[in-house]
């Protein structure tokens, strides 16, 4: 068996913390002496800490303290099914669980200076978050100087015709009790998720694309395959929550960075929710992918480069 190429930096802290439910969360730590700012990083679907073990090493080079954690239901964390399948109730269920995973983090790091940076559904998860009026006053919110959104989810690619019959089938499914089985062409974590065709939606990284596989044939219980019917009634659900939101009046500033190759999310609809955010402007990296942070180079500096400058910027 092919071994990992990238591995967490070896003074990361991995820790669990315990919900309210019972669910366990899988944690990370990375301090750092004097940062630029310390940084929540909140990953995508299905993903996990090792996953990103290149991209945190990278961000902690760069002068970011890093405090992350894996979803519920995904990675080392708690899971919602025995198939493996992406799949949770409510959307509401990891804002929770980010009101209290954003206070651990903030007795975690020291310092004032602090950024959140959401990746794909970690993106569409902060913005709902961060603008939501009645999470104002929340300790991590009154010290957040800024939210970056890397390729954020607020909208299906592909095919119209696909996902419109999704978003219509998938609450159909829900009433007849289906809603954690996998929906139309989804599948468990397997061939699929490693074949080329996948690649080209990711990363135009060989070595970034393998490296997730190789992690889950050393680790299988770090696998999510395709999402549930629910996942998709959710998202529909988060989705129209989010439009209903006074983004017009979020107070922070925001750096949003979108792949100009992207296929997986759809841009048009990440450009209309910065379109409503007074203090947001968005980058486009060319010739990237949708997991900007685990491209090739130079398009994976070019990221990091954002990032750190508009770290420097709001927390004078």
């Amino acid at each position: 068996m092919n071994q990992p190429h990238f591995h967490l930096p070896s003074n990361a802290i991995i820790g669990r913390e315990r919900m309210a439910d019972g669910a366990t969360i899988r944690t990370l730590l990375l301090p750092y002496d004097r940062p630029v700012a310390n940084l929540l990083l909140l990953t995508g679907r299905a993903d996990f800490h090792e996953k990103w073990a290149d991209a945190i090493g990278h961000l902690h080079r760069a002068g970011f303290a890093i405090a992350s954690f894996d979803w519920r239901g995904q990675g080392g964390s708690s899971r919602l099914t025995q198939s493996g399948a992406g799949h949770i109730d409510s959307f509401e269920t990891w804002l929770s669980d980010l009101d209290r995973l954003s206070g651990w983090a903030l007795q975690s790091l020291p310092g004032p200076r602090w950024l959140a940076l959401g990746h794909s559904m970690g993106g569409h998860l902060l913005t709902r978050w961060a603008g939501d009026p009645a999470r104002g006053l929340l300790p991590f919110r009154a010290e957040l100087d800024g939210l970056v959104l890397a390729a954020p989810f607020y909208g299906l690619g592909g095919p119209m015709a696909m996902r419109t019959a999704a978003l219509r089938v998938a609450p159909l499914q829900v009433r007849r009790g289906r809603a954690a089985e996998f929906a139309w062409g989804q599948r468990p974590y397997g061939a699929f998720q490693q074949a080329p065709a996948r690649q080209l939606l990711l990363t135009g990284s060989r070595a970034h694309f393998e490296d997730e596989g190789r992690w889950v044939a050393a680790h299988p219980e770090l696998a999510t395959g395709g999402v549930s019917w629910g996942w998709i009634d959710a998202f529909a659900h988060s989705q129209r929550q989010l439009e209903a939101l006074p983004l017009e009046q979020l107070d922070l500033p925001v750096l949003m960075m979108l792949a100009a190759r992207e296929k997986l999310v759809d841009n048009k609809a990440a450009l209309k929710v910065s379109a409503r955010m007074p203090h947001s402007r968005t980058h486009i990296v060319k010739a990237a992918a949708h997991e900007l942070l685990r491209e090739a180079e130079p398009q994976r500096d070019e990221a990091l480069a954002q990032i750190r400058r508009f770290a420097k910027e709001v927390t004078k």
